[in-house]
């Protein structure tokens, strides 16, 4: 006869002699309590139906566990202490919390739940992401982490330093999106998640992606309609710290005497003293081989029927406008003049640009993120939307029938030597469909 055990809505306080079959839906890391020295850490365990309960460590029990109640895995749990949730401690909704110590027992189960776990997320498409942005909505993504960028210190517009690591994921259709963790995600998070022995080729070719920015930008939508299109007089009142907008306009330089590029990190893109070519240890990024590169900048005044606005454009953008690149730009001694680069818009062009206000000015600052050029838009005039062709950093994508081999059926297997399909890809496919 098997074992029978109890689910979370049957223990309360005071039921005793219960036991629970569990796995680990979210773990948390420590934190310290807002009116007290005391570290906690609070996990969301979840039963065969689907109901989650907190279970909470408090102190030494945080690192006596550290090695136990991993993301993901099934356990069967007895003898925690059940009783009402304090709200210091609180991390989800539910009126009833767990605590996990020493007096707890804990036996793993080798049994794979993440179809259950999967199947209580709601998952956001990497293309729908642009929805969100300036938008306090949480949402869940997934995908493969496939490569860890090195961990960098930024400085916020507060002037406090945090450490952030970018994380590329990658879905099953291969699209693929930087994630950014901070501060202590670092620490806890970013340790031995890359797929390398299954995808280790992939990683050291860079086939998903060569430089930032990723393919999220190319999945925005650009409008069609006049009235999808901000003006920039409307902008300029906005008293919101940072926003994006479409604007359709012109730009054109109006001071010919500026340096069109700076010499940056290569790895970060903050500005750098040292020679082109250069290896050195980046002191913002703190990237220990970081290469000197030139990277192209332009100011340049951005206008639309309504008004005008000073902007600003780095890396392709700027080449894009000034129809150059970063190393001409570097050689060249002259002030430029429109034999040169491209000086003015002769039409109007579609931008995307972050507006940012500043607390002690009233000036709004535009920064262009990309360009669009209307002729380039093949847009369904039904939906009012066309995607954007993507005017930023260079990016390259695997072929559509090396997609298409990745994730086709195992009768297409049979096939696979007709469309040259590597075993290390095969594995791959398997992979990602393991989610």
């Amino acid at each position: 006869m098997g074992d029978k055990f109890q689910l979370i809505h049957d223990v309360s306080p005071g039921t005793a002699g219960w036991t629970v079959k569990v796995v680990v839906a979210e773990k948390f890391s420590p934190r310290v309590a807002q009116r007290s020295p005391t570290k906690y850490q609070n996990l969301i365990l979840m039963d065969s139906e689907g109901s989650t309960v907190q279970a909470t460590l408090y102190g030494q029990n945080i690192t006596a566990f550290q090695d136990e109640l991993i993301l993901g895995k099934t356990y069967l749990i007895s003898n925690a202490l059940v009783k009402e949730t304090n709200a210091e401690y609180k991390a989800k909704s539910g009126e009833i919390q767990w605590t996990i110590s020493g007096r707890t027992r804990i036996r793993r189960v080798e049994e794979n739940n993440s179809n259950l776990l999967i199947s209580t997320y709601s998952f956001t498409d990497f293309e729908d992401l642009p929805k969100y942005m300036d938008s306090n909505v949480d949402i869940s993504v997934i995908g493969m982490i496939i490569d860890i960028k090195p961990r960098r210190i930024i400085q916020t517009r507060f002037g406090k330093e945090c450490q952030v690591q970018d994380l590329v994921l990658i879905n099953k259709m291969f699209d693929t999106v930087l994630l950014t963790m901070w501060e202590a995600f670092v620490d806890n998070e970013c340790k031995g998640h890359t797929n390398s022995e299954i995808i280790d080729n992939m990683i050291s070719e860079k086939h998903y992606l060569t430089s930032t920015p990723s393919k999220l930008f190319s999945k925005l939508s650009v409008p069609t309609d006049e009235k999808d299109f901000t003006e920039i007089k409307s902008i300029q009142g906005l008293k919101t710290v940072k926003q994006f907008f479409w604007i359709k306009g012109r730009a054109s330089v109006k001071v010919l005497n500026q340096t069109y590029w700076y010499m940056s990190c290569n790895n970060c893109n903050k500005i750098s003293s040292e020679n082109y070519g250069d290896i050195y240890p980046c002191v913002f990024c703190k990237c220990t081989d970081a290469k000197a590169i030139p990277r192209a900048k332009v100011y340049m005044q951005l206008t639309d029927p309504t008004g005008y606005n000073n902007a600003t454009a780095i890396g392709n953008p700027a080449e894009y406008f000034l129809q150059s690149n970063a190393e001409i730009l570097m050689n060249q001694t002259l002030i430029p003049t429109a034999a040169s680069m491209r000086l003015s818009m002769d039409e109007d062009e579609i931008f995307y640009v972050k507006a940012i206000t500043q607390e002690l000015s009233p000036d709004c600052k535009f920064e262009i993120l990309f360009i669009v050029n209307p002729s380039q838009i093949a847009g369904d005039k039904n939906k009012g939307k066309a995607p954007v062709e993507h005017i930023g950093e260079p990016i390259k994508f695997l072929e559509p029938t090396t997609k298409r081999s990745l994730f086709h059926s195992d009768t297409d297997d049979a096939q696979s030597s007709k469309k040259n399909v590597t075993s290390q890809q095969l594995r791959l496919r398997k992979k990602i469909n393991e989610f």
